[in-house]
């Protein structure tokens, strides 16, 4: 019995260590199975948390799901575009970075332009200069067809009346008098001479005149030359150039007429007008400007628009009349004397 006990405690204890290890084995694999399936409760997330901290780290795709991303790299733009987030700090505009690379400017800046004489918004001549459309020496001949003769009452004073027999051609002058007549259309009384010009209407033009004025005892008051509205209707909104208009020899007064009220500009010289003297009157882009025997050199300019110089055609007039009355008695003249006339029109 005693060699029994001996052999048989071994056996025992091999059985019991192979119990063991299959308890162990048995208890390892139910733990692998469980850590694969859904956990529940605090014991769950415990080993939940025990479980992640020990698997590696989640793939980018995963966090881009749930978590914003820094923007991927890209080529910066040149300002801010309508996609751009304004919030992103990872992309602030190209200009806040520093000047641009050559190649992402679309186009090379603009040579700025030399410092020369800007290009005027008008010229202050026609780039072909003045053309000549009437040029009277009054040499020979009577008054040339295109001049047409006052013939009636006219002006600003109640007593003034012309004729054509007061226009005359001799000795190589243009003659308007004014004398007493025993008849004529407004009876008998003091008559004068006028002359408008037909046919070469414009609203810019140059008008250039010699001419002096003889007086024997009256004078008339009279505007050489002057520019009238082809449409008589439409003065005095239309205009009216009096250039030279006095009721003496000792000078004249330029008045510039505009607007429906008559308003008007005026500019006086002094010139002895019983002598010879050039005078030449020119209107170019509502700049008027004045010479007297000097034709290179203005003695006047006035610089207007289209309000103080209307934009209206107009006609060359040469105008004698009385004044605010005629002369009270019958004997006297004045001669006013006009060696040659030229006008120009524009190019």
């Amino acid at each position: 019995m005693v060699s029994e006990r001996r052999l048989g405690r071994p056996a025992y204890l091999a059985a019991l260590v192979a119990v063991v290890v299959v308890i162990a084995a048995t208890a390892t694999g139910f733990a692998g199975t469980r850590m694969q399936e859904p956990l529940g409760g605090l014991a769950g997330m415990g080993a939940l948390v025990a479980t992640r901290s020990q698997e590696p780290a989640a793939s980018p795709s995963v966090i881009g799901d749930s978590l914003p991303q820094p923007s991927a790299s890209r080529t910066p733009e040149i300002g801010p575009t309508p996609s751009a987030s304004a919030a992103s700090p990872t992309a602030p505009p190209a200009a806040t970075t520093g000047p641009k690379s050559p190649s992402a400017t679309p186009a090379p800046p603009a040579t700025p332009a030399p410092p020369a004489t800007p290009v005027p918004p008008a010229p202050t001549q026609p780039p072909s200069g003045w053309v000549t459309v009437v040029s009277d020496q009054f040499n020979s001949g009577g008054v040339p067809s295109h001049w047409t003769a006052y013939d009636g009452p006219y002006g600003s004073g109640p007593g003034n009346c012309a004729a054509p027999s007061q226009v005359a051609v001799s000795g190589g002058y243009l003659h308007l008098t004014m004398s007493y007549l025993a008849s004529g259309n407004c009876k008998a009384g003091w008559y004068t001479g006028g002359l408008g010009l037909r046919g070469y209407s414009s609203v810019d033009q140059r008008v250039t005149v010699r001419f002096r004025v003889v007086n024997n005892g009256v004078a008339s008051h009279f505007i050489i030359p002057m520019r009238w509205p082809d449409d008589d209707s439409r003065w005095p909104a239309a205009g009216e150039e009096d250039f030279c208009e006095t009721d003496t020899v000792s000078g004249c007064t330029t008045f510039l007429h505009y607007t429906a009220a008559n308003r008007q500009y005026q500019h006086s010289y002094s010139v002895d007008l019983s002598q010879w003297h050039t005078l030449r009157f020119q209107r170019l882009h509502h700049v008027v400007a004045a010479f007297i025997d000097n034709m290179n050199t203005p003695v006047w300019t006035f610089t207007g628009d289209a309000t103080t110089l209307p934009d209206t055609l107009k006609h060359v007039v040469l105008q004698q009349e009385c004044h605010s009355s005629c002369p009270s008695g019958t004997t006297g003249s004045e001669d006013i004397q006009i060696d040659w006339i030229t006008v120009e029109n524009p190019g």
